[in-house]
């Protein structure tokens, strides 16, 4: 995929491309024959260094596939999948261990029902997160092991403390 310098877009980030004159079909104020606008790509210059270099960082790499990606591999697709239900049913683990001990009354730390919690939801980002990555190399199978660590201190912990 083609990335464009700062020089092709105008003042508000938008890619200014030429519409090759003499077209046919359009009606006045459609289209120029200077330059139309068009959105900007899903990728970005590379001299950015701020905070809007960051930011397209992460969306160039965390995003729903478009019309022009490739579908994912079948095969990578359903074994993420595998991945993910096991990841949740194993993850009834500790929320039914705690769910139960908060209906009881059992004597729960302060800390645990925080704690436990906290470690699911990033969990369960980790595993969006490696979906929205499914056209990268290695980052879904990065964040579905720190999901899957995550998961694991989250039983321990169930174990331990209840």
């Amino acid at each position: 995929m083609r990335t464009e310098s700062n020089s092709e877009r105008d003042a508000e980030g938008v890619l200014a491309t030429a519409v090759p004159a003499g077209t046919t079909g359009n009606t006045p104020g459609t289209a120029s024959d200077e330059h139309a606008v068009m959105p900007s790509a899903r990728t970005a210059p590379d001299d950015q260094q701020d905070a809007t270099g960051l930011r397209t960082a992460v969306t160039s790499r965390f995003r729903l596939p478009g019309e022009d990606d490739p579908s994912p591999r079948t095969g990578r697709l359903l074994g993420l999948c595998v991945w993910a239900a096991a990841l949740g049913f194993l993850g009834l683990i500790p929320g039914g261990r705690l769910a139960v001990a908060l209906a009881v009354n059992l004597d729960v730390p302060v800390w645990y029902a925080p704690t436990a919690l906290t470690i699911g939801v990033v969990g369960v980002a980790a595993i969006a997160a490696g979906f929205a990555a499914i056209h990268r190399y290695r980052l879904p199978i990065i964040c579905f092991t720190t999901a899957t660590f995550l998961l694991l201190v989250n039983i321990v912990l169930a174990y331990t403390t209840l």
